[in-house]
């Protein structure tokens, strides 16, 4: 049988595209799965009566409202709790609310006031010229301060690899450093949380962690994705691809990261670069059991010197988990097997395949010229790993509608 579409990767997206391709567009869809199970970062596992989702932090929220429909369609809002958001930063053993450059107030006196002078000096305000450099960039749009105690050392530990690598593409998401409001913050002593940088509020499925969504959404998709299955043959045929040297597909949708298929598909030499461009990091997710009484629901860590880069407080927002539940997340490249983060040993470490696309030096050129060059001949890329974007579950299944709504 040839299938109108063969997916590469049964995560959300992999199962959105399924789902809809099948429903919507009428097509004949087969979606192969490396792993023994699907849902790739969106997998939850109980563990001595905690929630733990493996794939690190995820949480629902959308600014699309098309996103919104389609997971309530399968698991409705009333499955949810909603949440507002508690997020908080770890600046020199002072605990504050992020963001930083809106919280500065809750910092020692002497403290605000570096900051605040620090933050008054920042290039942006200045009007200087736009950096093209990571580094310089940060240090332009929120001052040294801010850059040297947060920016630079909790990027450095959640990407891996030094700010000299980094390009600036997706910095978008920090918003411009209003002087005016920062100094207002700080004589008022609140924030305005309606101007956030990212989800102020955001839903949570009352059992069963964020696994639960994948599941409602995959339910019906199951007898369509074959598991197991890891892709180490691409062949473009004559109008149509070959894959794994069984499986035939007029068209091939890839959700996993482009330098995974590298050995599947005879590269062509001009794009040797592109393909080592496309890098992506490995977290390990610790969990562990402690006493604590906050209503934090995550908290990011820049020391340096502590190996971990954020830490979730997870009955906060996982109402049937047990009580005292904390998970570390840890760059894979910082994690050491015998290091304790708390009094007790952990519960369970997980090491993700793949968890965030690094955004190196060139890599936005390099996935435009992979994609340009594939979806020629029928093989495309939708989603965090087939677009190589720091995307949230949201906003890939987004991606996913667009797409089949493009067909």
């Amino acid at each position: 049988m040839r299938f109108d579409y063969l997916i590469i990767g049964a995560g959300i997206t992999g199962v959105t595209l399924c789902k809809l391709l099948r429903e919507k567009a009428g097509k004949s869809v087969l979606v192969l799965e490396k792993e023994t199970e699907p849902g790739g970062l969106c997998r939850t596992v109980k563990i001595n009566g905690h929630i733990l989702d493996t794939g690190g932090g995820h949480f629902f929220n959308t600014k699309h409202q098309e996103v919104f429909d389609y997971v309530f369609r399968y698991l409705p809002e009333s499955e949810f709790n909603y949440f507002d958001r508690v997020s908080k930063i770890e600046l020199n053993n002072t605990t504050i609310d992020y963001p930083v450059e809106s919280n500065i107030w809750q910092l020692p006196i002497d403290e605000q006031i570096s900051y605040l002078i620090s933050v008054v000096r920042n290039g942006e305000s200045a009007r200087a010229p736009i950096p093209t450099n990571y580094e310089e960039w940060i240090r332009w749009k929120l001052g040294d301060k801010i850059c040297d105690t947060y920016m630079i050392p909790y990027n450095q530990k959640l990407w891996g690899v030094l700010p000299e690598e980094m390009d600036i593409d997706w910095l978008y998401k920090i918003p411009r450093v209003d002087v005016e409001e920062v100094l207002r913050y700080c004589l008022e002593r609140r924030q305005d949380v309606n101007k956030f940088p990212a989800h102020i509020h955001f839903y949570y499925p009352k059992e069963g962690g964020f696994q639960r969504i994948f599941d409602a959404l995959a339910d019906d998709e199951r007898s369509f994705i074959k598991c197991g299955e890891c892709v180490n043959s691409l062949q473009f045929k004559e109008g149509y691809w070959l894959v794994n040297n069984k499986y035939e597909a007029n068209c091939v949708v890839n959700t996993i990261p482009w330098s995974d298929l590298y050995n599947a598909l005879d590269v062509p030499e001009t794009l040797e670069e592109d393909f080592r461009l496309i890098r992506y990091n490995k977290i390990v997710v610790s969990l562990y059991e402690q006493n604590y009484n906050c209503n934090w629901h995550w908290r990011y860590i820049p020391n340096i010197e502590k190996s971990y880069h954020r830490e979730f407080y997870i009955p906060n927002y996982a109402k049937d988990s047990k009580a005292g539940g904390i998970y570390y997340e840890t760059n894979e490249k910082r994690f050491d097997a015998y290091e304790q983060y708390a009094d007790k040993p952990a519960l369970l470490q997980v090491k993700t395949d793949a968890a965030y696309p690094i955004p190196v030096i060139g890599h936005a050129k390099a996935i435009k010229n992979i994609l340009e060059h594939y979806s020629h001949i029928g093989l495309f890329g939708v989603g965090r790993w087939g677009q190589h974007q720091y995307q949230n579950a949201d906003v890939s299944m987004h991606e996913a509608i667009k797409f089949v709504g493009e067909i």
